[in-house]
């Protein structure tokens, strides 16, 4: 698992949001509720969609504050926004392809 954890951070400092969304699971499994909310945040900036729902099972949990849920799911919009284009989405169409996840 160190090995893992290791690994995880590197691909994380290089901006991988999966890496990041494991760091965060792990913390969260350790008890440090705090790390692992900042790991899954900076995750969900990125569009990982697995961590906004880690993050919503923190709110549900009493874990986490309705605020940063809120500003989680408006992270997650931010990046939707920001990759969202006609071309991408009549490619989607054509393939019956979600190139991303609801967040509600």
């Amino acid at each position: 698992m160190k090995k893992a954890i290791h690994y995880w951070e590197l691909a994380a400092m290089r901006g991988d949001a999966k890496a990041r969304n494991n760091l965060g699971v792990f913390e969260n499994e350790e008890g440090s509720v705090d790390r692992a909310l900042k790991h899954f945040m900076i995750a969900v900036t990125d569009g990982d969609y697995r961590s906004l729902q880690s993050i919503k099972g923190l709110y549900l949990d009493g874990l986490t504050t309705k605020d940063e849920y809120a500003k989680a799911l408006r992270s997650y919009q931010a990046y939707l926004n920001e990759i969202k284009s006609d071309q991408r989405d009549t490619a989607a169409a054509t393939n019956g392809y979600k190139y991303y996840e609801s967040a509600v």
